[in-house]
């Protein structure tokens, strides 16, 4: 088996430091990744083929790693297996980011609209006089049956209110 510098930097090691081999690839997989990984080669070495897998390195320093591995195993017309080569790219910097993209957008769409849309309760209550709670499940109920976003039914609201027009749209709910 041999590493290029970039396969020994993601497992935390030099060219040099180690001899590469099967067992000390399959030690640095993750323990939940290791039966996948280990699948994965059981099926190239059957007669040959290309495979690809999202898994996780655990560097010598005990740093997980997401990484990539794309392999392809070639084989003779007899099926027997010649060489296997393929790259694996370290991911967790690119999966970090998006992680934290996704999680904002989450946490924006649970609390970023909570403003507005305590403001367009604040509308139908005054207008209605109805509770708090009341007030809500009006627009959740204008919501669900629009089949719109409740923020968007608020800001509706609100932006009628600003034009004079609330009572007219909350007459539609």
């Amino acid at each position: 088996m041999e590493w290029s510098d970039g396969m020994f930097g993601i497992h935390g090691l030099s060219h040099g430091d180690v001899v590469p081999t099967f067992e000390l690839f399959m030690a640095h997989k993750h323990p939940l990744d290791r039966e996948p990984v280990r699948a994965l080669w059981v099926n190239l070495l059957d007669g040959g083929g290309q495979g690809a897998l999202l898994h996780r390195v655990i560097d010598v320093r005990g740093r997980e790693r997401r990484v990539f591995s794309a392999v392809q195993a070639a084989a003779e017309p007899s099926g027997q297996v010649e060489y296997v080569h393929g790259f694996m790219v370290d991911v967790t910097q690119s999966l970090r980011i998006e992680s934290q993209h996704a999680a904002s957008d989450a946490i924006e769409g649970v609390y970023g609209h909570k403003a507005l849309i305590e403001q367009a309760k604040g509308i139908v209550m005054a207008l209605r006089s109805v509770s708090a709670p009341a007030a809500f499940q009006v627009l959740s109920t204008r919501s669900q049956h629009a089949n719109v976003k409740l923020h968007i039914v608020a800001e509706e609201l609100v932006n009628a209110a600003a034009n004079g027009k609330a009572q007219e749209v909350l007459a539609g709910y």
